[in-house]
């Protein structure tokens, strides 16, 4: 019997797992709401395989998994997501989770899911390697930009204002708008939030 430890905070999700598992070779031993409570009950539950949603009340799913590492003790892990943006699907393709599952798709391939990892086997649903495949495309796609347009796309995603940014960077507040119109149309964004939603993938890159 495989242990399965779910974290995520939706009760539908969690009642509709229990149905899907009853008469199976999968025993649901504890159910998590938060990445907080996550980390508690693998240590004091210890199961084999982990259920984790990519959005968390106090976190990311794809914390949890980074935190967790490569390391042999730690469970084999099925990312459950409703939906990535492009930057998660790319973080999550790094991290290389045993298997990952849209919330949407047919609970049967759950099920493959589950039963392909535990073999020691890689499962992916076929439409997140298609959406993983084009924001790949994206990314690749994405003009060189310069060591000075890289510090400022950072301290967008901190938040600062044009003025902060300019006294950050020692030029003036009409540089700081002329170097964030080139990278919005290097990046083909509209606005600040819009870049903002993208500079972890850039950051990282």
């Amino acid at each position: 019997m495989t242990s399965v430890l779910l974290v995520d905070d939706h009760p539908m999700i969690g009642a509709a797992l229990e149905l899907l598992l009853r008469d199976s070779d999968y025993a649901l031993v504890g159910r998590a709401r938060t990445a907080a409570d996550a980390a508690r009950q693998m240590i004091s539950l210890k199961p084999d395989l982990l259920l984790l949603d990519v959005h968390l009340p106090d976190g990311s799913g794809l914390d949890v998994l980074r935190r967790l590492g490569r390391s042999r003790a730690r469970p084999k892990v099925v990312l459950l997501t409703a939906g990535m943006d492009e930057a998660q699907l790319l973080a999550a393709a790094e991290l290389k989770p045993e298997g990952m599952v849209l919330k949407t798709s047919d609970p049967a391939l759950l099920l493959e899911c589950m039963d392909a990892v535990v073999a020691g086997k890689g499962w992916l649903d076929p439409e997140i390697v298609e959406r993983t495949r084009h924001a790949q495309e994206r990314a690749d796609a994405t003009p060189a930009l310069t060591r000075r347009e890289f510090e400022l796309i950072e301290l967008v995603r901190q938040g600062l204002r044009n003025r902060d940014i300019a006294a950050e960077l020692g030029v003036t507040e009409g540089t700081v708008k002329v170097y964030l119109h080139a990278i919005f149309d290097k990046l083909h964004v509209e606005n600040r939030t819009e870049l903002a939603l993208r500079a972890a993938d850039l950051i990282r890159r």
